[in-house]
């Protein structure tokens, strides 16, 4: 069991157990639907990939999205700079709240700081350009998720959920003007890379979220 599995289960050490009743009978526990369910939820709670493999069968997430974020490699690399210049340079350095990590101890936006946080944005769409849906890439989401909450990242890199999900919102809908642009001429490629990188949204979504429902928030 990885190191973040072990932290999960000493915060929530309940969904660890199986599930008995306490004091009075609760006929609910009886049901073997209950159980399964329960037994179904415990375990994607413990282990990364079963709880991949769950919401990727949700969501319907199938080879042939995985094959449709390939198509659209050529699109995202072509214009990463681009994408990476305008989520930081346009968006994130001109938000009130989300611009407070990027200026320094005069309050005045450093750089230097901008362009390392948007190495490691640009490494992060390079890991998933990579469509290597294994246990070291869903770790490395729920990382950089990890590290954006106070009991495990540091107090000046914590981004509230309702602010980090606006942002992914923003992020969704730049990709999709770009891949609406470059595909104006090709709508079926259009509908399956959009589509593709939806199901995958919600899935990273969940899992990059996961430390954020804890006792301290």
């Amino acid at each position: 069991m990885s190191i973040m599995s072990n932290a999960y289960m000493k915060m929530f050490p309940m969904e660890a157990e199986k599930k008995v009743s306490a004091g009075k009978r609760n006929p609910v526990l009886d049901v073997p639907e209950f159980n399964k369910a329960w037994n179904l939820y415990r375990d994607t709670s413990l282990d990364i990939m079963k709880r991949y493999e769950y919401m990727a069968q949700c969501v319907n997430f199938t080879d042939k999205d995985t094959a449709a974020i390939k198509e659209s490699k050529d699109i995202i690399v072509a214009n990463l700079k681009a994408i990476l210049d305008h989520i930081y340079y346009e968006k994130l350095i001109n938000d009130p709240w989300l611009s407070r990590w990027f200026r320094d101890e005069n309050g005045k936006i450093a750089k230097e700081y901008v362009d390392i946080r948007r190495a490691r944005q640009q490494r992060f769409l390079v890991k998933i350009l990579e469509c290597k849906w294994d246990e070291e890439f869903w770790n490395f989401v729920r990382w950089v998720g990890a590290v954006h909450v106070p009991i495990f990242g540091f107090e000046d890199l914590y981004i509230p959920i309702r602010l980090n999900l606006a942002l992914w919102g923003y992020i969704h809908q730049y990709l999709f003007n770009l891949f609406a642009n470059e595909l104006k001429n090709d709508p079926e490629k259009l509908r399956r890379i959009t589509t593709a990188w939806t199901k995958l949204f919600w899935i990273i979504i969940d899992v990059y979220h996961i430390d954020y429902f804890g006792p301290w928030m």
